[in-house]
């Protein structure tokens, strides 16, 4: 067959394929499909049968493994894992973008490993502390010099302790006599006295510490509190506007500074203002010194005369001494005149600002600038450095400076001595006491006290302070008593904070309110104005903290604290709180409020006697009605739950059966079915089955025979939950007793009396049967077991 006829065979056979199948034709070359099956047959030679049997495989599946091959060897975890090269060619944009992300990167890694050394040091400082701690007890325990251990086998005796025995009181005999001076100023309160000055008696007290630095802060305090009339809104904003605490800071000051005058000169002088300023003058003032000073008198410089005049408080020395001079300073004695008298000249003030503006202010005499200053209000910023040479007399010029009722620049004061300077300009730190003048000097009372708590040997001071300045309306309280101890509102003037009275008290009483609980209930009595987040009374919350945090659950306790009722609702016995009865505080309430709270932690026992002193008779028989469904099935042993609740019950009896209180009808039919169960089970558990089945026929609860279903079932139906919990148990005592008395009949088995009464008793236990199958609820399962087996010992 020649090369032409194998063509068109071939081409015929295409056409047919064409024609019968929808493949597509495959158009290769015969040198193409030579190559193709030379690459294969390489392929194949090289890989093996197992890569054929794959293609085979995956093929089948519709996996192309060649292309699967190629997308594996295109990914490559180089760029994820493998730091990049750094790139030469790049933008300032990309460039701060990697410098920011090393930035935060190198960051992280100090912080980890500071945090990792640090919590080394940590672990090994306290390895290193706990084996100080165990070396020095195992140190303790020899005895030098023979280096013997103690003999462990000789054990300590048991030391009796005097039941009457006090606690040691935590207080000092600093904080004793304060707390003694608040037991007294209340009890004073709680009589109706007159309500005396809580920082004068403080200050009093001051001078019996020995401390003079103390008693002159509380000096101080008690001349800058002496108001006329007390405020009636709030204190801080009342504060700016009063002048009286500015003429008293002034005022303290000025006699201070009569005394440091009188150590100068002597004493002799102390009566003769007039003689004490001219000695002060002369002995400060030599010739060189007066260099620069215009104005004498009697060769002496007249303007230091006039300053240190008023700055001693006599303005009537400094009158004088500028009446001495002749009519050139009439002008100004004459301001000087008014200002004592309370007058004011405005057209003498006028031209002597004017006077000032044109002459003074330039003048070389600083203490005839400062006078003017001082009087004329003028340069209030000014600091006359060459005068003030000590804070007190910064203090007194500026104070002196302000006109009555000037708010704006009392305000300006104040935010330079707290904001401005602060406590490093004053190095408070080391000397508290001159900081803590400083600020109550110019009004700021609250940031005082919160300074001068913050070190412990001061905190007391602060405390008692603060107090003080409560109880005569003085100090700017927190809004809210979860406040921090000193904060600041928008609503007042700057720089003005706020104290938390009742935050520093507490803290401040927390120290020994269980060993002097007197004493703490006292400090807390001054919380009695304030008002907690539920709208309580803050001292009967405190109260009740301290009775709720004390742990100290014992029914004598309470009776010592709130008073003991003896008979019905006659009270004989008074309490620890019965002094404090006023219309901020009752003890009747207060009981309420400390059995609510143990009601919230579950201890029902002293909330029920605590609900009773109250006279809230409703809560306390729910209460104990709670306790007796818990207890009332189990045996009576001495000193239990249930022998105290026993007794209890009786004593609540014999209240209901006085008619003396009145409770709902509901709860007490209840609290009588529970104590009639409560006798039941005193019977049964002493086998005294005859009186413990005349018990249980008075409650009504449990049939005798099939005909009782019924009605048992009715008086079920109309019990409260508490007796529906304890029913479970009666069912089976029930059984039980039938039970155990079938047994001893059927060991008699004598005559037909005994055949009478056991078949009583198995009536009896069919009926208890049945009622517990009809029940309105379902009995637990282990009573239903119970009383099944019990009742087929019976047949």
């Amino acid at each position: 067959m020649d090369l032409s006829t194998l063509l068109q065979r071939a081409q015929n056979l295409t056409n047919e394929a064409k024609a019968e199948s929808e493949l597509p034709a495959v158009e290769r070359t015969l040198q193409q499909v030579l190559q193709a099956t030379t690459e294969l047959h390489s392929r194949v030679t090289q890989t093996g049968g197992k890569e054929i049997q794959a293609h085979i495989l995956l093929g089948s599946k519709g996996v192309d493994l060649p292309k699967l091959n190629q997308k594996l060897e295109s990914l490559s975890a180089r760029k994820t894992f493998e730091p990049l090269d750094v790139k030469a060619d790049t933008d300032v944009r990309t460039f701060l973008k990697n410098e920011r992300e090393n930035a935060i990167l190198s960051v992280i890694e100090d912080t980890n490993k500071n945090i990792s050394d640090a919590v080394s040091k940590q672990k090994w400082a306290s390895m290193n502390k706990a084996w100080i701690e165990e070396k020095t007890r195992l140190l303790d325990a020899l005895i030098a010099p023979s280096q013997n251990f103690i003999d462990l086998q000789r054990l300590p005796e048991p030391t009796i302790l005097n039941p009457h025995f006090q606690p040691r009181s935590c207080l000092d005999s600093l904080e004793m006599a304060y707390a003694q001076e608040l037991r007294q100023y209340n009890e004073l309160l709680l009589k109706g006295s007159l309500r005396p000055n809580l920082v004068q008696k403080f200050a009093q007290l001051s001078q019996s510490f020995g401390d003079s630095r103390l008693t002159d802060m509380w000096t101080m305090l008690a001349c800058v509190t002496q108001i006329s009339e007390p405020l009636h809104s709030d204190p801080i904003k009342s504060r700016q506007q009063r002048p009286e605490f500015v003429d008293h800071a002034k005022s303290y000051l000025e006699r201070r500074y009569r005394v440091f005058m009188c150590s100068q000169v002597g004493g002799s002088y102390a009566n003769n203002s007039y003689q004490l300023v001219l000695a002060f003058v002369s002995q400060r003032f030599s010739a060189q010194q007066t260099i620069g000073l215009v104005d004498t008198v009697g060769e002496r410089p007249l303007w230091p005369l006039v300053y240190y005049g008023l700055r001693c408080g006599s303005v009537e020395t400094a009158v004088e001494f500028l009446r001495e001079t002749g009519s050139s300073h009439e002008e100004f004695a004459q301001l000087l005149s008014d200002r004592s008298a309370g007058e004011t000249n405005s057209r003498i003030e006028n031209q002597l600002r004017l006077q000032y503006a044109n002459k003074i202010r330039n003048s070389t005499d600083a203490y005839k600038k400062a006078v003017y200053c001082i009087l004329l209000g003028c340069d209030v910023n000014e600091v006359h450095g060459e005068v003030a040479k000590t804070i007190d007399d910064f203090l007194w010029n500026r104070l002196s400076m302000l006109q009555p009722g000037d708010a704006a620049n009392y305000g300006k004061l104040q935010s330079l001595i707290l904001e401005k300077y602060g406590e490093k300009y004053f190095n408070a730190e080391k000397q508290p006491y001159l900081y803590f003048e400083t600020l109550a000097l110019t009004g700021q009372f609250e940031s005082a006290i919160e300074f001068l708590a913050r070190r412990d040997d001061n905190r007391v001071h602060a405390v008692h302070m603060a107090i003080a300045l409560h109880e005569l309306g003085l100090l700017g309280g927190a809004r809210s008593v979860t406040q921090p101890l000193l904060s600041i509102d928008i609503m007042d003037p700057a720089p003005l904070r706020r104290l938390n009275l009742s935050r520093l008290v507490r803290q401040y009483v927390q120290r020994f309110e269980r060993t002097d609980t007197t004493e703490a209930l006292h400090y807390y009595y001054t919380l009695r104005c304030l008002r907690d987040t539920k709208g309580r009374n803050m001292f009967m919350a405190c109260v009740c903290d301290v009775v709720v945090d004390s742990g100290v659950f014992d029914t004598s306790i309470f009776d010592l604290i709130f008073g003991k009722r003896q008979a019905c609702d006659q009270e004989e016995t008074s309490g620890l709180f019965r002094q404090f009865d006023c219309p901020e505080f009752d003890t009747r309430t207060m009981a309420a409020l400390v059995a609510d709270e143990l009601a919230s932690l579950g201890n029902f026992e002293i909330s029920a006697r605590l609900y009773e002193m109250a006279g809230q008779y409703d809560l306390a028989l729910k209460h104990i009605c709670i306790l007796l469904a818990q207890v009332v099935q189990l045996p009576t042993l001495g000193g239990s739950l249930r022998d105290r609740l026993g007794t209890e019950a009786q004593r609540f009896s014999n209240l209901l059966d006085s008619d003396n209180i009145e409770v709902e009808p509901k709860m007490k039919s209840s609290f009588i079915l529970l104590q009639d169960l409560l006798i039941f089970f005193n019977f049964y558990h002493e086998g005294k089955f005859n009186a413990a089945l005349d018990q249980l026929r008075k409650t009504r609860l449990m049939p005798n025979t099939s005909n009782d279903v019924d009605a048992c079932l009715a008086n079920v139906k109309r019990l409260s939950g508490e007796v529906i919990k304890v029913l479970p148990e009666v069912f089976v005592a029930a059984m039980d007793i039938a039970q155990r008395q079938y047994r001893q009949l059927k060991s008699g088995m004598g005559g037909s009396l005994e055949q009478s009464q056991m078949q009583e008793l198995r009536q009896r236990a069919k009926a208890l049967s049945n009622m517990a199958a009809t029940m309105p609820y379902r009995l637990p399962y282990d009573t239903n077991r119970r009383l099944i087996q019990l009742e087929l010992v019976m047949h």
